[in-house]
């Protein structure tokens, strides 16, 4: 619970300022007892046959008094109340907003690989129930717990006025119940443990299954997705039921303790009475007190509850924080505009593969050049792509921006200048403007435009009923896999890169639009404006590369332009004989 305090601690003036308000709250609530007992019954109510006598306005007098005192005490305490509302509301308001977005913060900032090894949905969880289940403890703590703390001082010091033995009875019970409680609630603590585990699981398949429901849908496999989904909400489900049974059976021992406590204090109470120790309006006064404490602490379950579901969720959310977020190098040099980039013997294996997936790879390129990667599935197209953008760092070797090592370069400067297009296009919900200006928030109409022609994608917007405000759907599903390619080719232009990167930008396209996509990126390439990456399969897509290096189990093991490799006749050009056909190889 360290991260909670933490947070708190940073709304110390606000908190301050509730607990006195709910204390003042508590204290003018509990002076109606009081003021009954010690201004009505005891000195008018038990003596009636007194003022009988002829001091009828005496009584009626004291009589409007003390339901003067009591109608202000409530009008205190209920104006205590509102504001205590309100601090209590701005602190879980304020305190949620800054631990969801310190987590998210946090989140975007970590390692690539981290992403890789855990769903989205998952990590939203995570912050969305640390979120919640914060604000309802500290909600239960102030309004509740702390409340009725108030109340049992007040009440002892009223008891202990009275008989210092009555006191007693009220603070053992109040720790009795209180150790009870903690003690059948430790078996909450593990239950609430795996309901945040398997919640959290839940969450990223259900987020899974939404973003994939285009292929779900397709595959008549909505009824499967149900299945797979229920067997997690069955699992929640019978730890949630777990979890009733234990606190209905804590409910259970608190009511049935509580309720022979109050006969202990009735029994006493009488026996005070009958000992001429107390009077008759104390009597009831105290009574009602009994319901005023005990009442609250039978809520003692409940606030326990949420303290151990807000410590499972916190100790989610502190795992999270405490991985370490990628960390820009000391003193980094800014890269204002690449010219050259270089790989010098570059390696890098994953950590649960047996062997590298680029192996002392190198190569260069200048600004207005253009390169391409090709070779077959597994053979470190994507891991190089990865190196480029920063999202791996290499096991060996060196990475050099403008001749200088990327370990010493701001990786933020780069990725600035960097444009991709990949297979899968990266499209937000939204209009077409939002998703081209994602990039370059401040980007002008005019420049959106121009990328877009840049892209050959006028024809989306010919027949866009809104042009630029035209709403593509969540992931562009309103688009072709065409259009969607244009659209992602002109947001990577819109920034004007200095790196322009395409991987594998049309193995999902049929063969029209493949060529159509094709002449764009040749266009693109042909304006020298920046240094032209291309990741391909589809030799058709490279053949206009000033450069072409096969790769091949993670080496380079050819390079040379297009008629250079096939004049080799090796891997370059088996896989041109198997795509294109021999009539077209020779």
């Amino acid at each position: 619970m360290k991260l909670l305090y933490q947070y708190l601690s940073r709304y110390k003036l606000l908190i301050i300022l509730a607990l006195l308000l709910a204390a003042i709250n508590q204290v003018f609530s509990l002076m109606t007892p009081y003021i009954l007992g010690n201004y009505l019954i005891n000195p008018y109510a038990s003596k009636v046959e007194a003022f009988r006598a002829g001091a009828e306005q005496a009584y009626f007098n004291g009589i409007l008094l003390g339901l003067g005192l009591i109608i202000g005490s409530a009008m205190i305490s209920r104006i205590a109340k509102a504001f205590q509302d309100y601090a209590v509301n701005v602190i879980i308001q304020k305190f949620g907003a800054r631990l969801y977005t310190d987590g998210l913060k946090h989140s975007l900032q970590l390692p690539f690989q981290e992403f890789e090894d855990q769903r989205s949905g998952e990590t939203l969880s995570v912050l969305i129930k640390a979120r919640a289940d914060c604000e309802k403890f500290i909600t239960n703590f102030i309004n509740i717990l702390f409340a009725t703390l108030v109340g049992i001082v007040f009440v002892t010091i009223v008891a202990y006025r009275l008989s210092p033995m009555l006191p007693l009875i009220y603070l053992v019970g109040a720790v009795v119940l209180s150790l009870l409680t903690s003690f059948l609630s430790k078996r909450i603590k593990l239950i609430q443990k795996n309901i945040v585990k398997e919640t959290t699981s839940l969450a990223g398949s259900t987020t899974e299954s939404l973003r994939n429901i285009e292929l779900v849908k397709s595959l008549g496999l909505t009824d499967q997705e149900i299945s797979r989904l229920n067997n997690n909400t069955n699992k929640i489900l019978d730890l949630e039921l777990k979890k009733v049974k234990s606190i209905r059976s804590i409910s259970f021992v608190q009511g049935t303790f509580v309720n022979f406590l109050q006969q202990c204090i009735m029994f006493a109470l009488f026996y005070f009475l009958f000992h001429d120790r107390i009077q008759l309006g104390d009597l009831m006064m105290m009574q009602f007190y009994s319901f005023f404490i005990f009442g609250p602490l039978q809520e003692l379950g409940n606030i326990i509850l949420s303290y151990r579901e807000a410590d499972a969720s916190l100790q989610n959310l502190q795992n999270l924080m405490q991985k370490e977020v990628e960390q820009e190098p000391v003193n980094a040099v800014n890269v204002d505009d690449i010219n050259t980039l270089a790989f010098d013997k570059v390696s890098f294996q994953h950590k649960s593969s047996t062997r590298p997936a680029l192996d002392k790879v190198s190569f260069s390129a200048i600004k207005g050049e253009t390169i391409a990667f090709v070779g077959p599935s597994g053979s470190g197209k994507t891991t190089l792509v990865k190196l480029l953008l920063g999202l791996y760092k290499p096991s060996a070797g060196s990475i050099l921006y403008n001749n200088i090592d990327e370990r010493t370069v701001s990786l933020n400067s780069i990725r600035k200048q960097l444009g991709i297009v990949t297979q899968d296009t990266q499209l937000f919900s939204g209009t077409i403007r939002e998703n081209l200006k994602f990039v370059m928030p401040e980007a002008t109409d005019e420049a959106v435009l121009d990328a877009v022609h840049q892209a050959s994608g006028k024809s989306i917007l010919a027949r866009s009923d809104k042009g630029l405000d035209t709403i593509i759907g969540e992931g562009g599903l309103k688009l072709s896999g065409g259009e969607r390619q244009r659209l992602s080719i002109a947001r990577s232009l819109l920034r004007q890169p200095r790196l322009l990167i395409f991987d594998e930008a049309t193995s999902a396209l049929d063969s029209i639009t493949e060529s159509e996509i094709s002449e764009t990126m040749e266009e693109i390439s042909k304006e020298r404006n920046q240094i032209t990456i291309l990741i391909a399969h589809r030799l058709s897509t490279v053949m206009h590369a000033d450069r072409i290096f096969v790769l091949e189990k993670g080496k380079v093991i050819e390079q040379g332009n297009h008629n250079d490799l096939l004049d080799l006749k090796g891997l370059y050009y088996a896989m041109w004989r198997q795509q294109v056909g021999a009539e077209y190889a020779e």
